[in-house]
């Protein structure tokens, strides 16, 4: 029988907590990379002792976790088009993909519990895959599990151009949150301080930003200014000559921008191969198992085995491919924190510049607000979430925030009933939310239709 670990406790019980409300709203859990999300989801849907979906988003993932459930003593069934296999069960994995058009079968089957994992896949539009799978379905519990509760979204600046931000997936916006309650947080230093975590060391190395522009949205640089970034500072010769250093390293993960850098790099250095999603998918399986069996000591790769590749024994991660974008810095070193007898810690390469701006990712912790609003921040309390992706590094925990500055604005009371006399701002958003719909609007109180209308144009 599996014995959770301690820090798995706390999240399972809450998990089986969450399914037992008599009035839930979608609530997430945060577990970092390498805390075992598999296990946490295996246990929670055993523990329920009731008909539940688990939805993966990717074949892979869903094959690793459904080994993991059965492996645990627990009985499944797979919905899953490419796996072959296309059966209901009290406990069902599956891929979205297969089942969003075929809702009518689990409401049929009776089941209206779904977990999502990595749930920050998944778009949060209203007539997105999920949305309209849940909908159908008449799923009326939804809990999902990331160690990224986040998402880009684009805005329009007073200029007239458009940014990007990382924002909370419970946190308002735009585009609607789906999700609207964190139930649990488990923080990465809590990993490192229980040693569930790899140690890390890094070795970062100066880079020049200027050939890196930024896409037109403003979330990440663009394709062409990222390879010649790459070509233009020589990092093909850095990888290759840092490889031959690292002779002590059993298994080095290289990230680099496309693949024919890749396929470059195979040329350059012994027992390396190339790695990327067009790739036959048998060579692909045949690779990764000869990486992990040590008969291959390098995978050059390009953005599929950032996320999701489950390797403890990976001791080194080399990165060769600028970006913007924190949540994929945070999951592409994720890859080296797993814990394994072999090795005595994770080395992190850095040849272009994101230990300097993003900091180390054992910093990284989350934190809410006094009006139930989560932040994230990183090394040196630097704000890393509701600000620009430019931005990022400049904005201080405790310093005001730019959701605060942002909800400076007229001071707009409610007149009457359970929130009279509080500002518009401080009632729920939900609320606030219902109000629009069902308050009958005159002139007398427009101003607190235009406030709440403002409050909900910048994501408040």
């Amino acid at each position: 029988m599996l014995t959770l670990r301690k820090n798995q406790i706390e999240p399972v019980k809450k998990g089986i907590e969450y399914f037992s409300q008599k009035k839930p709203v979608p609530s997430i859990i945060v577990a970092p990379t390498a805390f075992g999300k598999s296990i946490v989801i295996a246990q929670i849907a055993k523990g329920i002792a009731e008909k539940v979906l688990v939805i993966q988003p990717s074949k892979e993932l869903l094959e690793q976790n459904y080994e993991k459930f059965i492996n645990l003593g627990g009985e499944a069934t797979i919905y899953s088009a490419s796996m072959g296999e296309k059966e209901i069960g009290d406990v069902t994995y599956a891929t979205i993909g297969s089942i969003v058009n075929v809702a009518w079968k689990f409401k049929e089957y009776g089941i209206t519990k779904v977990i999502i994992d990595e749930c920050d896949r998944f778009p949060r539009e209203p007539n997105g895959m999920l949305r309209r799978f849940l909908k159908g379905a008449g799923i009326t519990y939804t809990l999902g599990l990331t160690a990224t509760p986040l998402k880009l979204q684009t805005n329009m600046g007073a200029d007239g151009k458009p940014f990007s931000k990382l924002v909370m997936l419970t946190n308002r916006s735009k585009k609607g949150n789906f999700f609207k309650k964190i139930i649990y947080v488990a923080q990465i230093q809590e990993m490192v301080k229980l040693e569930f975590w790899s140690r890390l060391e890094y070795q970062s190395y100066d880079f020049n930003t200027g050939d890196l522009v930024y896409n037109t949205t403003g979330a990440e640089y663009s394709n062409s200014s990222i390879k010649k970034a790459y070509k233009n500072q020589k990092i093909s010769s850095k990888i290759v000559k840092k490889v031959e250093e690292l002779y002590n390293r059993r298994s080095i993960l290289i990230a680099v921008p496309s693949i024919d850098e890749a396929k470059e790099l195979t040329t350059l250095i012994p027992s390396c191969k190339a790695v990327y999603s067009d790739m036959n998918s048998q060579e692909r399986k045949e690779t990764l198992k000869d990486f992990k069996e040590g008969r291959l000591r390098c995978i050059a790769q390009v953005n599929i085995l950032s996320v999701g590749f489950d390797y403890p024994e990976l001791d080194c991660i080399i990165t060769g491919r600028p970006t913007a974008s924190l949540s994929w810095w945070y999951q592409f070193v994720g890859r080296v924190t797993r814990i394994h007898p072999n090795k005595s810690e994770g080395l992190v390469v850095d040849f272009v510049g994101a230990v300097p701006k993003f900091g180390k990712v054992e910093d990284i912790y989350f934190k809410c607000d006094d009006k139930s609003r989560w932040s994230m921040y990183g090394e040196g309390k630097k704000l890393l979430t509701g600000i620009p992706i430019k931005e990022i590094g400049l904005h201080i925990e405790g310093e005001p925030s730019p959701y605060e500055k942002a909800a400076q604005g007229p001071s707009v009371k409610m007149p009457f009933g359970k929130y009279a006399g509080k500002e518009i701002i401080q009632i729920p958003a939900h609320y606030r939310e219902w109000m629009l719909d069902n308050f009958k609007w005159t002139p007398f109180n427009q101003k607190i239709k235009d406030e709440i209308l403002r409050l909900k144009n910048i994501g408040i």
